[in-house]
This record gives structure tokens, sequence and C-alpha cells, in this order.
């Protein structure tokens, strides 16, 4: 279970700011245990993850019966996900708002190690964010190469540069522990993810005026 927790949730950080759009789904399936609200079940990824890497000490462990019901949940939430996502349709302005959106929650969760607190797969989360936010950009091409190719250009290159970095950090299938990570080393991500936003972040805009 524990292998198998980032990759499976690489899917879901692929398409977040679409399941943030449904209000009720996004708390019940990613919802961090510092967000609870007194009386607040809580459900989903991170409830998950916590039982799977539990803290050291004064942690009591999920029952089966209690682990089971988490997982059918998750499950029930990701169908309802996909169902109403085959619904949705999105203009241009909605695809580069939302490539923008998936790198703010790698600047504000992944690189600040805050999001995995338990099994610190942060870097598995920080590129499915860059790959869903790639892919919004991807299908605005066409457009973007006419109205803005020096645009087109500084993407390619500032995408490029963030993905020949966080390579560095791959081990194996997957990615080290942001835990293994130096300050030096979250810098440098740091620097090359506000270096690529930059750009990306004036996509709606051009994608607006056409």
């Amino acid at each position: 279970a524990r292998a198998l927790y980032a990759v499976a949730r690489t899917h879901w950080e692929r398409v977040e700011p679409v399941a943030e759009s449904f209000g009720d789904l996004d708390p019940r399936l990613d919802l961090r245990e510092a967000d609870l609200e007194e009386g607040q079940e809580w459900t989903g990824w991170h409830a998950i993850e916590k039982d799977l890497w539990p803290p050291t000490a004064g942690y009591t462990a999920f029952t089966a019966t209690k682990r089971a019901a988490l997982a059918e949940q998750l499950v029930a939430d990701t169908d309802e996900l996909s169902t109403r996502v085959q619904q949705l349709t999105f203009n241009a302005t909605q695809l580069g708002n939302g490539a923008k959106e998936l790198l703010d929650e790698v600047a504000t969760g992944k690189v600040t190690g805050e999001e995995e607190r338990y099994s610190h797969t942060d870097l598995w989360d920080f590129e499915a964010n860059v790959e869903g936010s790639t892919a919004a950009i991807a299908a605005l091409r066409p457009y973007l190469a006419t109205a803005d190719p020096a645009l087109v250009a500084t993407i390619d290159e500032r995408g490029k540069a963030l993905s020949d970095l966080l390579e560095t950090y791959r081990e194996g299938d997957g990615f080290v522990l942001y835990t293994d990570l130096t300050p030096q080393d979250v810098k440098k991500l740091t620097t090359a993810l506000d270096a690529f936003s930059e750009p990306v972040a004036t996509v709606a805009g051009v994608v607006a005026r056409g």
C-alpha cells in the first residue's frame, strides 16, 4: 500500500483544480488534517496516508473495518469525480488558468513539504502537477504558437529546465523523499518553478485577447 500510494495519487494531482470546482468532493478526497473543522469526518488520501505512515507516538491505528471503509469511500468519491468530469467542457481561458493553478499547488504545498506530511512523497505530486499544467498548455499550443510564439518558446525552455532539475531527484520509478532534500535543493526547485510559472501565468490573458 505504501508503494502504491504516491503512484495512485499522481492521477489526482494532475487534475486537482478540476476537482476543486466540485466543492464537496475536494475535501472528501484531499482534506489535510490541519484543515479539519470540529466534528468533521476525515476521509480521503491524507487520512489513509497517516495510517500508512503513522506518527511514532500518540497515534491509534485504524481498525481493519475503518481502513476498508476509507478505501471504499476513496474509490466511490473518485468514481463520482470521474463521472462529473465527463460532463465538463473548458474554454481556452479556463485551461490557461488551470495550468497556473496547478503550478500554484506545487508552490503552496509540494515544494514546501506540507502536502505529504507523513509519507514525504511530495515530489511525486510535484511532477504530477507540472504534467497537468503542461497538458493544459499543450491543448492551447496551436493558438499560442501563432498568437505569441515567443511565449511558447519561453514556456518550453523553462518547462524543460524544471523537468530536467526534477529528474535529478529521481530514484527508481519515483523520487527521493522530501525529507532527503537539503535547503539548497528546495531553493533550486523553487527558483525553477517560479521561472516556469511566470510565463504560464500570462497564458490566460493571451487567449482572452484572442
